[in-house]
Parts: structure tokens; C-alpha cells; sequence
């Protein structure tokens, strides 16, 4: 969704209006979204409005489980406005909503105290209410004559997350559950740029930090007659992210068009700490105790400097043709850290465990890509890549039994014995291309003019290795493989509206 009034805007148009409408095929959804703009130099704003309405994601004809039934929709509103209070400060102001309301059912599955699952007959219903808002303000400072810089932005920004689910069956002894997720989110960002010569300097610095809270609370949950109060599947935590980075844009004349080498550096560093872990596993068998929580988690830290290094060449002056290296980081999110699930519920050996681990690494990578962008000809618009990924303590999920993996379990109640761990694999990688194309039509057809179409498709395959699967690469079920996208736009002539 574009969040500045400038991208409708211009010296010489003070007004905008488009309607957008689509469908996707995968889950029967319509698409309908409205944005306004208005303003001049001094005053402009922009207001944007989308509305989502779906069912569930089908799965592929040859699958043997349909997929459960689900309704859901989804409404989302932005505005963003732009005041010019002088000619040195620039102020924007954003605040956006979004929230979605899905409906679904799926059959009802019984848990016996040895660990074991079937399903009753009966059918549960969830309800689940996604809500989030944001509000940020930005100065941009374009001194005259600046010694350290030309432009100097910087942002503030707050939002807040929800994500609240409840589940009922309608079994005989009806079981509720309401869970929740919800995240603060305060950060502040500073970005400076500054030409000199054939140099193009920018630089800046952000720091942000984030509190999650994973409400449960459960009523009738029984197991082979035994009563189970369901621990919180996730550890209250703050995450404190920051960093920093520098680039330069050396740009050259090669044959009479643009050369240009960036060389960049980034710093990332990330902060994770639990929270209100006393009680995270309160139950009333008494399986998890405050210092087994205690042993299970701990703070996490770390810091990772990423090199970046991209070549550019102006084929033509609207065609660029570019290869680029960058060192990537991933840390590990509150889920992976402190996530839990299932832990000790049973009150027997044979129950299962699925945790996060506060001890994993920051998964890093090497990204290449080389891609193609432009105008290929008059009419057509061109955006090619095809880009290998590199990774090191790729994060994903493990399964383990006590016995053969004794010392996983070192830190758990005596009453575990299957574990799903988040963990980190020896290597992965990712690999793929892309290529999407937009094609004016009114370039050939006089009647056509103001129509657009754009086709575009993704290959994408993956694999990891961990010495837990047998030491052998097994492929990523994280990546989508392909993904096909057909497009048709109007855009009025005279530049007053669109239809996308």
C-alpha cells in the first residue's frame, strides 16, 4: 500500500483517483481498494482504503486432505499527509489500520494422556481477530548549504498488533480456548545522503524495540479424565534491534552511459530477553516448575557487520542492467526463542514438547543476484533476476526422542520424551528467478490508450542440511516453488483516475 501523497503527486497535478479490483484464484478472493489525493507544495494527502474478502487456500488436485473451510475478510485504511513548513523542513505525518476477521472449522482431535490423537466426531469452530495500527512522523531537513549532508530525514514510529483467536468444539463436553499474540513496537530511524563530486554518499542509524505478550486461557480440557490447564505457548519477551550503515554511489560515463560501483557496510545487532517466566508453565499437575523454566531460557545476543557490493550500467537511459552481492542476517524472533507448546500437559513420559531454543545463532547469509530493469522498447517495461542464496545456522524446525538425543532433553521435565525444536541447520540454500513484464497497450492500439497489462513469474527451489537428518540436504517446505501474476490497469489519460 503507498503511504506518501508524492507517489500520485506532482508540480502540475493536484488531484488523484483510482479504484483497484482483483481476484486470486487460490483462495477465491476479491479484491476492491479506493485512493484519494489532493493537495499542492505547501499542503498534500493522501487517503487509502482495501477491502479483502476470501475462503481457504485450496490444496493441489491431487492432495488426499481437502483443506478445512474458511471465511474471512479484511478491511485496511491509511493516510498520510505532507506539510511544507518551510523551505529547510519537510513534516509527514502516517496512521494506518488494518484488521481481519476469519471463520473456519475443522474436525475435533482427542489427546489421551499416553500422548496418542483421534479424532471424536465432533467439529471445532475458531474465530480469529487481527488488528493493527501505526502512527509514525518524519521530518526531512534539506539544509542549503549542509557540510555533512544535503538531506537529512528522520522518522518516529509506534505501532500496536493483536492477534486474538478463540475455538470452541461441539463435543459433548465442549472445550474453549482463547489465545492471543499482541506486540508493541516503538523504533526511531535517521537516514542522511550527501553528493560531492561523483559521489553519492548516504548514511544512518535506527534503533527499535519490541514487547510481546501470548495470552491462554483454556476451560475443559481433559485428557483420559484428567484435567489440563494449558500453559502460554509463548514466553512474554523485549526485543531491542539496532543499527547502523554507510554507502557510496561512485558513478562514471562508460561509452557515454552511466557506470556506477556501490560499495555499503551495515552493522545489525539485536537484543532478546524473556519475560514473566515464573509462570509460564503453570499447571496443575505440576510437570513444570518456575526453575525449569528458568534453566530453559535466557537472554540472547548479537551483532553482525554485512558488506554489500553492487555494479550498475545504463544500457539504455530507462534500461539497467545490474550484479550485486550482499551479506545477509536473519536473527532468530521472539517465536523461535520462546516459543512452547504442549510442555508437560500430560503429566506422563510419553508426551511431546514443541519449544523454541534461546540459545540459537543468527542466520546468516551470501546473496547474489543479476537482473535486468527498464524499458525494453517503447511500451514495454522490463523487471528480470535470477539470484542464488547462501546460508549458514539456517533456522529451522527438528524433531528429537529422548533416547536417541539424551542431551536435547537436559533442561526438560522427566515427562518429555518427543521434542519439535527450533534449531539451526548446517547450510541451506535458496535459488530461483524472476521475471515480470508491463505492457502499455495504447503504444499500438490508438483505442487501447491508458490500458496496461502486466504478466509476471516466479521459480523459486530450496534445500537444507543438518547432521540430525542423516547429514543430507532435504528441501525447504518455506519457499513457494512458482507463482504466476496477470494483471490488467487503466490509467486515465488526463491522469484523474486508475483501475487496477
Amino acid at each position: 500500500m503507498p503511504k506518501s501523497p508524492d507517489n500520485f503527486l506532482s508540480s502540475d497535478k493536484h488531484s488523484y483517483f483510482g479504484y483497484q479490483v482483483g481476484y486470486d484464484s487460490a483462495d477465491r478472493s476479491f479484491h476492491n481498494g479506493i485512493t484519494a489525493a489532493g493537495g499542492d507544495d505547501t499542503l498534500r494527502g493522501v487517503v487509502v482504503y482495501s477491502r479483502r474478502d476470501g475462503n481457504e487456500t485450496e490444496n493441489h488436485s491431487d492432495a488426499t486432505i481437502n483443506s478445512n473451510p474458511v471465511n474471512w475478510h479484511s478491511n485496511a485504511v491509511l493516510a498520510s499527509g505532507i506539510w511544507q513548513t518551510t523551505d529547510l523542513h519537510q513534516l509527514t505525518g502516517t496512521v494506518e489500520y488494518y484488521e481481519k476477521f476469519n471463520h473456519s472449522n475443522f474436525p475435533t482431535w482427542n489427546v489421551s494422556a499416553s500422548g496418542s490423537s483421534s479424532r471424536d466426531g465432533s467439529t471445532s469452530f475458531q474465530d480469529s481477530k487481527t488488528r493493527r495500527w501505526g502512527v509514525s512522523v518524519a521530518d526531512l531537513y534539506t539544509p542549503t548549504d549542509g557540510l555533512l549532508f544535503d538531506s537529512l530525514n528522520g522518522k518516529l514510529f509506534f505501532s500496536k498488533t493483536e492477534a486474538h483467536d478463540y475455538t470452541i468444539s461441539n463435543a459433548a463436553s465442549p472445550t474453549q480456548v482463547w489465545s492471543g499474540y499482541d506486540t508493541n513496537t516503538l523504533g526511531l530511524e535517521s537516514k542522511a545522503t550527501k553528493e560531492w563530486r561523483n559521489h553519492r554518499f548516504s548514511y544512518g542509524v535506527n534503533i527499535r524495540q519490541s514487547e510481546s505478550e501470548r495470552p491462554l486461557t483454556a476451560q475443559n480440557i481433559v485428557a483420559d479424565g484428567l484435567p489440563i490447564q494449558l500453559g502460554r505457548p509463548q514466553a512474554d519477551s523485549k526485543i531491542i534491534n539496532a543499527g547502523a550503515f554507510v554507502q557510496d554511489k561512485m558513478t562514471w560515463d562508460v561509452a557515454g552511459r552511466d557506470f556506477s560501483v556501490i560499495p555499503a557496510v551495515r552493522f545489525a545487532w539485536q537484543h532478546a530477553k524473556p519475560e514473566n517466566i515464573d509462570n509460564l508453565f503453570t499447571n496443575i499437575n505440576g510437570n513444570v516448575t518456575a526453575n525449569n523454566t528458568a534453566n530453559m531460557y535466557g537472554t540472547n545476543s548479537d551483532g553482525q557487520i554485512l558488506p554489500a557490493l553492487t555494479f550498475q550500467y545504463n544500457l539504455k537511459p530507462d534500461l539497467l542492467a545490474y550484479v550485486q552481492y550482499k551479506r545477509g542476517a536473519q536473527f532468530p524472533n521472539a517465536g523461535q526463542l520462546y516459543g512452547a507448546w504442549s510442555l508437560g500437559y500430560m503429566g506422563t513420559s510419553s508426551s511431546y514438547a514443541t519449544i523454541g531454543d534461546p540459545n540459537l545463532k543468527t542466520e546468516t547469509s551470501d546473496n547474489y543476484e543479476l537482473g535486468l530493469k527498464g524499458r525494453i522498447v517503447d511500451g514495454v517495461t522490463l523487471s528480470a533476476a535470477a539470484f542464488y542464496n547462501d546460508y549458514k545456522n539456517f533456522i529451522a524446525n527438528g524433531y528429537y526422542r529422548r533416547a536417541g538425543n539424551p542431551d536435547l532433553f537436559a533442561n526438560l521435565p522427566n515427562t518429555i520424551s518427543t521434542l519439535y525444536l527450533t534449531e539451526n541447520r548446517d547450510k541451506a540454500y535458496i535459488y530461483g528467478g524472476e521475471l515480470s513484464a508491463r505492457f502499455e497497450l495504447g503504444t499500438w492500439f490508438e483505442q487501447a490508450k491508458g490500458f496496461s497489462a502486466r504478466l509476471a513469474y516466479g521459480y523459486t527451489q530450496g534445500a537444507s542440511k543438518s547432521s540430525a537428518s542423516g547429514d543430507r540436504y532435504v528441501n525447504l517446505d518455506t519457499v513457494t516453488p512458482q507463482k504466476a501474476v496477470v494483471g490488467l490497469a487503466y490509467d486515465d489519460p488526463s491522469n484523474t483516475m486508475a483501475l487496477r
